[in-house]
């Protein structure tokens, strides 16, 4: 990852594109519009806990990382996307 993974909107940008997917992939995977995808990496959009959780999910990462930046394994993680998952 480069220096730029500073926020969740680059975090999420700098992921998809490392799994080589466009935003209109990573939206079908999510079962959202194009535009939600861009308006995320824009931050123009405010993503909601589960939106968290599923691009965690899409994005082969842990929602710890999109939210902190934090790629170490967490005990707590799985018990936290479990109840992100259930807001």
């Amino acid at each position: 990852m480069t220096k730029e993974t500073n926020t969740i909107v680059s975090r999420i940008r700098e992921c998809r594109k490392a799994l080589g997917l466009s935003q209109e992939a990573l939206a079908e995977l999510l079962y959202v519009k194009k535009n939600t995808i861009c308006r995320y990496e824009k931050d123009e959009h405010d993503i909601p806990s589960s939106g968290i959780v599923a691009l965690a999910k899409a994005l082969h990462t842990t929602p710890n990382y999109l939210l902190m930046g934090d790629s170490e394994e967490d005990p707590w993680a799985e018990d936290v996307m479990q109840i992100l998952s259930e807001i």
